[in-house]
């Protein structure tokens, strides 16, 4: 798991990456205030805003995260119908 993120709630990383997939239109200064209101520390909200295009382009098993998994996150192929590694 990403050491900054590490710390967070199962339920803060539930609103992180739910935001980070489905939020096309706030700016990252307004998503990084809205990570901090909702407990993160600036440098939590930081890191997590560094994973926004990733999870704007991509698909990713439940659990298998680029947060949770880095390099070893499963993301979704349409070409092939899997789960890929990324």
């Amino acid at each position: 798991m990403d050491a900054i993120l590490s710390s967070i709630s199962i339920a803060a990383l539930r609103l992180v990456e739910d935001v980070l997939s489905n939020d096309e239109s706030s700016s990252d200064e307004e998503l990084l205030d809205y990570f901090i209101a909702n407990g993160l520390t600036e440098a939590q909200a930081r890191q997590a805003l560094t994973y926004r295009s990733q999870y704007l382009c991509n698909l990713y098993l439940s659990g298998s995260t680029p947060i949770l998994k880095g390099a070893k996150a499963l993301r979704y192929n349409p070409h092939s119908g899997l789960f890929e590694q990324v």
